[in-house]
C-alpha cells in the first residue's frame, strides 16, 4: 500500500466518520423548526420528516452545503 492509496482510505474513513456524526446529530435531534432560521420561510412538512431536527429550508441548506465545499477546496 503506497501513500496515495493510505490518503484516499483515509479520507474516505474521514468522511464516513463526517456523516455518521452528522446522522446522529439528526437522530438526537428533538424537532425540526418550522421557519427556516436563514430566509424564515416555512420548512415543508416533507423536510422536516425526512430531515429530522433540520432548521434550514432546502435552498438555503443547498447554499451553506455550497458555501462549506468552497471553503473545504481552499
Amino acid at each position: 500500500m503506497d501513500d496515495i492509496d493510505r490518503a484516499t482510505d483515509l479520507a474516505e474513513l474521514t468522511t464516513r466518520i463526517a456523516i455518521d456524526n452528522q446522522r446522529n446529530k439528526m437522530l438526537s435531534a428533538k424537532d425540526s423548526a418550522h421557519n427556516c432560521e436563514e430566509c424564515g420561510y416555512e420548512i415543508p412538512s416533507e423536510r422536516q420528516i425526512a430531515v429530522p431536527g433540520c432548521s434550514l429550508c432546502v435552498a438555503c441548506a443547498e447554499v451553506l452545503e455550497a458555501r462549506n465545499k468552497q471553503f473545504r477546496q481552499r
